[in-house]
């Protein structure tokens, strides 16, 4: 999954978040002074593989529900890849064992 940069951090969004993204920011612009994406700043942390670890309270500045919620399902929506990976690479691996018993019993009934 692509990177992109919100707030000149690192994040892990797939195109159709990132377009979303761009569309709030968009409705939130009033030129020449504000930016839809300033209402972002400050509102979360990443790790280095651009996975959300919090959210935080707009406490320095203000922001929409709107912009808070976005980041929310976001959060959750990373998390949840994450947990599908696990369970699938997971999955996989039990898939691999099985196969290696079922050949290995076989090979026993064959001798």
């Amino acid at each position: 999954m692509p990177f992109f940069i919100i707030d000149n951090k690192k994040i892990d969004l797939t195109q159709d978040e990132y377009k979303m993204y761009e569309d709030i920011c968009l409705s939130y612009d009033r030129p020449p002074s504000q930016k839809g994406k300033d209402l972002f700043v400050d509102l979360f942390e990443t790790d280095e593989n651009g996975i959300m670890l919090f959210l935080k309270p707009p406490s320095k500045r203000q922001t929409s529900f709107e912009i808070f919620m976005f980041l929310m399902s976001i959060f959750q929506h990373q998390h949840l890849r994450l947990m599908h990976k696990k369970v699938d690479d997971m999955c996989a691996k039990m898939k691999e064992k099985i196969t290696e018993i079922d050949e290995k019993l076989t090979n026993k009934k064959n001798k």
